[in-house]
C-alpha cells in the first residue's frame, strides 16, 4: 500500500510539474521571424491567469477573402486592424474599420471580417479564456461589443510622445480589459522597469523597441508581440529612429487579487 501511494504521489508531482511548465512563459515574438503564410500562429496555451491564450495573424485576399465564425463559449476575443481596410460584422451591427482599429467581441457573437479593399488585410486575433474559478460570477452577463476605429481615438500628447486611451472596462468573461497606445520619441522609455500584478501584452504598430525582460534586452520591430508575466521586472524604450508606437493590452481575471 505504501509503495502504492509513493507511486501516485510520483505521478502527481510529474503532472503538476508538466503543467507549470506548460505555461507561457515572458518572451518576445518577432513578426519576421513568424511561420505561415495566411495565418501566422504567434503564441497559444495557458498563462498564470488564462486557461487558454491565443495570438495569432491573419491575412485575407484583397477584394473577396472574408471569415466567418461564432465565438466559442467562455472566450473573449480582441480583433486589431493590422493593415488594410476591414468589414467586421458582429451580430447585427457592421462598420468598415482602418489600420489600427479595434474591436472586442464575446462568446455566441457571430462575427464576419471581411476584406474591404483590393489590397490585403491583415489582423490580430487574440482570444482569452479565464480559469474557471469560485471567484467568477455564477451567471455571465453579456456585455455589448466595443468597436473603435483608430480615427476616432483621441491622441494626447505628453513629454515623451503622447498616448491614445482605447479601453478600460469589464468583458463578459474578464474582470477587467484595459488598452492603450503609447507613442514615443526617438532614444526615450516609457518608464522605468517595474513588474505588476496583471500579465501584459506589448504589440509594436511602427518603428523599433527595446524591451528589458529582467535584466536582458530585446529589440524588435513592426507587428511585433512581447508577452510578459505578472512577475517578470520589464521597461521599453524606443531604439530606432523617429518615433515609435505599440499597443499595451493588460487584463484582470476574476482570480486576480
Amino acid at each position: 500500500m505504501k509503495q502504492l501511494h509513493f507511486m501516485f504521489l510520483s505521478v502527481l508531482m510529474m503532472c503538476t510539474t508538466d503543467s507549470v511548465a506548460q505555461l507561457i512563459n515572458s518572451g518576445v515574438y518577432e513578426w519576421e521571424k513568424l511561420q505561415g503564410k495566411n495565418t501566422k500562429q504567434i503564441l497559444k496555451g495557458p498563462t498564470r491567469s488564462l486557461e487558454m491564450f491565443e495570438i495569432k495573424a491573419v491575412t485575407l485576399a484583397g477584394g473577396y477573402g472574408f471569415n466567418k465564425y461564432k465565438i466559442k463559449k467562455g472566450i473573449d476575443e480582441l480583433i486589431i486592424i493590422k493593415e488594410g481596410m476591414a468589414v467586421i460584422s458582429v451580430n447585427d451591427k457592421s462598420e468598415r474599420f482602418n489600420e489600427g482599429s479595434v474591436v472586442v467581441a464575446s462568446q455566441g457573437d457571430e462575427i464576419k471580417i471581411q476584406n474591404g479593399a483590393k489590397n490585403d488585410l491583415t489582423y490580430y486575433s487574440f482570444q482569452f479564456r479565464p480559469r474557471q474559478t469560485e471567484a467568477m460570477p455564477q451567471t455571465i452577463k453579456k456585455v455589448e461589443p466595443v468597436m473603435k476605429e483608430w480615427r476616432d481615438i483621441e491622441f494626447k500628447p505628453n513629454a515623451n510622445g503622447g498616448r491614445r486611451d482605447i479601453m478600460r472596462q469589464p468583458t463578459s468573461m474578464l474582470k477587467e480589459l484595459e488598452m492603450h497606445t503609447t507613442t514615443l520619441k526617438e532614444g526615450l522609455p516609457s518608464h522605468n522597469s517595474h513588474t505588476h500584478p496583471d500579465e501584459e501584452i506589448i504589440l509594436v504598430r511602427f518603428g523599433k523597441v527595446e524591451e528589458s525582460i529582467n535584466g536582458k534586452l530585446y529589440q524588435c520591430g513592426p507587428g511585433s508581440v512581447i508577452f510578459l508575466t505578472n512577475d517578470d521586472d520589464h521597461g521599453i524604450r524606443n531604439a530606432g529612429e523617429g518615433q515609435c508606437e505599440y499597443y499595451a493590452i493588460r487584463w484582470l481575471t476574476y482570480t486576480s487579487d
